[in-house]
């Protein structure tokens, strides 16, 4: 199964995705901005990661295809707790070509969609490094709200850096559609 957004498509991650992947992974311009550290990992080490995601129970890892079926970036949710109806979410658009272009935003309301409508979950959280400003944009233009920061949590650089706790419940995500009507307005328009 397939689940659509405006201009996206996320699916389930494939084999053929790891080399690119990869590349993603070693970016230096993607790697700082990623709340876990990131070493240099060779294909070998993607498709270790690759085969400990298919086993995780708690785990939903999703590639971000555009419509033309590109691959640009992936998506998941994390610590998927059904008991409590809870799971974390992130974002990456990897591709260079597509950052800025409103993919991360739309990424996130269609995980939200599908994690309130279809999954039933109740809350999702996002764990952001506050020096990511286009994801705590992303996070916050979808309806999350800022709710605490873990002081001087990671390094990058050599600087100390906060790392930003966001949340949403399902009845927010619901007023923020309602309110900003944005499964009725054009793609072109997000």
């Amino acid at each position: 199964m397939n689940i659509r957004g405006k201009r996206i498509l996320l699916r389930a991650i494939s084999i053929d995705d790891l080399p690119l992947l990869h590349g993603w992974f070693n970016d230096p311009e993607i790697a700082p901005g990623l709340g876990d550290a990131h070493f240099p990992s060779s294909l070998f080490h993607q498709e270790a990661w690759f085969k400990r995601a298919l086993e995780d129970e708690a785990t939903v890892r999703l590639a971000v295809e555009h419509m033309d079926a590109t691959l640009i970036g992936y998506t998941g949710f994390w610590e998927i707790s059904w008991r409590d109806g809870r799971a974390e979410h992130a974002v990456v658009i990897g591709s260079a070509h597509n950052r800025g272009k409103g993919y991360g935003r739309e990424v996130i309301a269609t995980c939200c969609r599908y994690a309130f409508e279809e999954m039933g979950l109740y809350r999702l959280d996002a764990r952001v490094l506050e020096t990511n400003r286009a994801s705590l944009r992303a996070y916050q233009a979808c309806g999350f709200q800022i709710e605490g920061t873990l002081r001087q949590h990671a390094l990058r650089g050599g600087q100390r850096i906060n790392l930003v706790l966001l949340g949403l419940l399902a009845s927010e995500y619901a007023s923020w559609v309602q309110r900003t009507h944005y499964w009725e307005t054009p793609a072109d328009s997000t």
